[in-house]
């Protein structure tokens, strides 16, 4: 966080009130909050869209999966003008890796972060990079690659590793998700799923897709997972990560 003159006054006032007054160490966070416009975004997520998001944090960095946005780059080299979405764009570092790759790709970005979704805008002016502040694609929208990394997860799952999901971020969510991004692969097209806490083999629409032999070797296999009854799945790897959908699928 880059703070101006005054802000950054106002800050090391809090932390000095907070680190003499016990138990004044929450107002200071309170104050970092209201200071920090990334934070604060953050907030109205958690507050107003709490139905709608799923991971509010958006960290992200430019080639986060080389090996993987390699491999999409192969499998779609034959397509003139690939139709890829970032579900879940943050900053559109993801949407920027693919770009190089791809450059001829058109690239919708989705994210309800309005300060990632600006930022994203910013920094790629490229006219066949659409940055959305949305949670879905058009209706009728169809994409020759979908990709969803770091987005169907939770960092409260992360950190304490309940022995249940249900009150931090249900199998049922992510099944509704995976089905509604489903609706948007077309068929013959490739879903990219990784840094989950569920299996993409759990799903009903896992019937009508195909894993890739592809292995990030850069990245751990996920192993923090939980099934569809919502307990942790003790001992479970999913190494897959890229799944091709059955060409006479149909949509929807």
């Amino acid at each position: 966080m880059v703070l101006d003159p005054q802000q950054s006054a106002l800050a090391a006032v809090a932390r000095r009130f907070a680190g003499r007054i016990p138990g004044a160490m929450p107002l200071g966070r309170l104050v970092r909050r209201l200071l920090d416009p990334g934070l604060r975004e953050i907030d109205r997520l958690r507050r107003h869209e709490a139905t709608r998001i799923l991971q509010p944090f958006p960290d992200t960095f430019e080639e986060r999966y080389p090996q993987l946005f390699d491999a999409l780059a192969e499998r779609l080299r034959h397509v003139p003008e690939p139709r890829i979405l970032s579900f879940g764009c943050s900053s559109g570092a993801e949407v920027r890796s693919l770009r190089r790759r791809l450059p001829q790709a058109r690239i919708v970005g989705l994210d309800l972060n309005r300060r990632m979704i600006a930022q994203a805008r910013a920094a790629d002016p490229d006219p066949r990079s659409d940055y959305r502040l949305a949670d879905a694609p058009l209706p009728g929208e169809a994409f020759d690659a979908v990709l969803a990394m770091a987005v169907l997860r939770h960092g409260v799952l992360e950190a304490d590793r309940p022995a249940s999901c249900a009150a931090v971020l249900p199998f049922a969510r992510f099944a509704e998700t995976i089905a509604r991004l489903d609706r948007h692969v077309a068929p013959g097209g490739w879903l990219a799923l990784y840094h989950a806490h569920f299996r993409f083999r759990d799903t009903p629409v896992a019937l009508h897709y195909a894993a890739d032999p592809l292995r990030m070797s850069d990245h751990a296999p996920q192993t923090l997972l939980y099934g569809p009854d919502d307990r942790l799945l003790v001992g479970a790897v999913e190494p897959a990560v890229l799944f091709r959908k059955n060409a006479a699928a149909q949509d929807g």
